[in-house]
């Protein structure tokens, strides 16, 4: 019944199921003649035979954690389905490590820190795994049930201890956590401590009398287990504590074989001062110097020859006289260490023989290993810290180098602007100075224009120069008023120096002061030149040319050249006024 059950079981799960579960096979049921009572009398019928009793209990055992493994997916995805966001932030209230907030939590809302989500974890099993302390404390202050396990089989103490957390392991030990609780592997906290490597946890762990020799489904007890892991000191502590050497696992294997297997060299040296044998073989038939062959290391199979030499030696001392066969050699190991143990050795009436020289060299050359190995260590952590030196020396001048590049390439923008301002400058001055000199010409310009312009009275014109002089500045400023009708300044930069973005505020205020002179001279020009154009000039020049003959008064000589110009200019208004 119980393997149709299980059968009807895998076939809901699948076929993957199948292959994880490995099912009883069926025992045919003996005949009613068979069937007996119990050895104790309880009146409970077995199965007669040598491995009847054996094959019922692991079928039991089986189908038990089956049926648990069954009941705790079940109960996670019942769970789930009552999750709900207040879970979900006591959730994140855990993984935060804010324990007022999950005291607040606790209280306010009435929530349990045990339900599991979808993924088969609570925020009680959070704040053990993440070894949260204060969440953890106010959880348990809570009156939380510490028993409770996730998906995974795990209780608290077990994350605890698994990802090495000692205050959390102390804690939950306090609030009367069993530490003998097995995982769904079959595997106590001590197991996940020492697989960890977690000295202080299994020190925790050992003063609450956690077992010591206890083994999971594999058979492996915490000292395999650190010792497959290469975790030596916890070795050294766990077998001062009182573990078994020599125990092994379902496939017969030693913690010596797997120290052997791992390469670890300060693990095997712990186990074989330990009294671990080097002669026991497995259920393959193969001892730990061939685990230890398939590392290629030299000095675990020195460590072997010289335990096994020990091993002899002391063989031989607690043999019998030379008449002796030797039988315990060829004895089981069970009942060769019974014997040891119960016998004492012979007093032999002869000393023991020396030891051979080779030995002693074995010795010698072990010692003068060991101290190699431990001048090698120093010299391997001076290189680190030289080279960590240099590191940090060349990290230094690395910053150094790139500060003094950056501070060179900002000096050299440094001195560009500055050239550039200076050139700016520079041009700036004699754009300037090009504006003054044209402003004063232009000044000087309009300042004739003036002088020559005649003041009209009621009924005549009078003028205070000589003919000649009128007629020369009067074609000055004809030519200059014609020449700057109506036109730009045109010289080299005018553009450049009537654009406010290329000047300074400096030179926007002398240009807006040049360019209101511009245009006042501008408008003083146009009216000029319509005065011109009216014709006094003309009339006045005529005065002068019939007032030719007259002598000039003193102080108003005029020369002839430039009479000649004032006439040659008098004789081409004629000749527009005509046109």
């Amino acid at each position: 019944r119980d393997a149709g059950m299980l059968r009807r079981e895998g076939r809901r799960e699948g076929r993957g199921w199948r292959r994880r579960v490995r099912l009883p096979v069926p025992q045919p049921r003996p005949p009613p003649g068979r069937r007996c009572r119990s050895a104790s009398g309880s009146g409970v019928p077995v199965l007669a035979g040598a491995g009847g009793e054996g094959r019922m209990a692991s079928s039991r055992r089986l189908l038990l954690s089956t049926m648990k493994q069954i009941c705790l997916c079940a109960a996670a995805s019942f769970a789930s389905q009552d999750w709900t966001k207040n879970d979900e932030k006591l959730l994140q209230a855990v993984d935060y490590n804010d324990a007022g907030r999950v005291t607040s939590l606790l209280l306010r809302k009435g929530l349990v820190p045990t339900k599991l989500d979808s993924e088969g974890k609570s925020a009680f099993h959070l704040a053990a795994t993440r070894g949260n302390v204060d969440c953890l404390e106010a959880m348990l202050a809570h009156g939380v049930d510490a028993m409770t396990k996730d998906s995974s089989g795990y209780t608290a103490l077990h994350l605890a201890s698994k990802h090495g957390h000692p205050q959390c392991v102390s804690k939950l030990l306090q609030a009367s956590c069993p530490v003998d609780v097995a995982d769904g592997s079959g595997r106590t906290a001590l197991h996940l401590a020492a697989a960890s490597g977690c000295i202080s946890c299994s020190e925790i762990l050992c003063d609450f009398k956690a077992p010591l020799n206890s083994k999971d489904k594999d058979g492996s007890t915490p000292l395999i287990l650190a010792a497959k892991m290469s975790h030596p000191e916890l070795c050294r502590y766990l077998l001062h504590r009182g573990a078994a050497v020599n125990c092994r696992d379902l496939q017969g294997r030693t913690a010596l074989m797997l120290a052997c297997e791992s390469g670890s060299v300060d693990t095997v040296e712990v186990l074989v001062n330990a009294g671990a044998r080097v002669a026991v073989v497995d259920a393959t038939g193969h001892d730990a110097a061939h685990y230890g062959l398939a590392t290629g290391n030299a000095l675990i199979q020195h460590l072997l020859q010289e335990a096994a030499q020990r091993r002899s030696w002391a063989s031989g001392e607690a043999a019998g006289p030379p008449g002796d066969t030797g039988r315990g050699d060829t004895s089981s190991p069970s009942q060769s260490s019974v014997r040891e143990k119960s016998s004492t050795p012979r007093k032999r009436k002869a000393p023991l023989p020396p030891l051979g020289t080779s030995s002693q060299e074995d010795r010698d050359a072990y010692e003068e290993i060991v101290r190699l190995r431990q001048e090698r260590a120093q010299f391997l952590q001076k290189i680190r810290g030289l080279e960590q030196q240099e590191k940090q020396r060349r990290e230094r001048a690395e910053l150094d180098e790139a500060s003094l590049r950056s501070m060179e390439k900002q000096i050299k923008e440094l001195e560009e602007r500055l050239a550039a301002r200076d050139g700016e400058k520079e041009k700036l001055g004699k754009e300037v100075e090009t504006l003054r000199s044209r402003l004063s010409s232009m000044e000087v310009g309009v300042g004739r224009a003036r002088l020559a312009v005649p003041r009209a009275g009621d009924g005549g014109v009078t003028s205070t120069l000589h003919p000649q002089n009128e007629k020369e500045n009067t074609s000055y400023d004809i030519e200059t008023l014609q020449d700057e009708e109506g036109e730009p300044l045109e010289f080299p930069g005018a553009e450049m120096l009537l654009s406010k973005k290329t000047l300074s505020p400096s030179a926007e205020e002398l240009l807006a002061t040049l360019q209101g002179q511009v245009q006042s001279l501008t408008v003083q020009n146009k009216e000029l030149r319509e005065k011109i154009q009216a014709g006094p000039t003309l009339s006045v020049l005529e005065n002068y040319e019939r007032d030719e003959s007259s002598s000039p008064g003193p102080g108003a000589v005029v020369p002839v050249s430039q009479y000649q110009a004032l006439q040659r200019e008098l004789e081409r208004l004629r000749a527009q006024g005509s046109a």
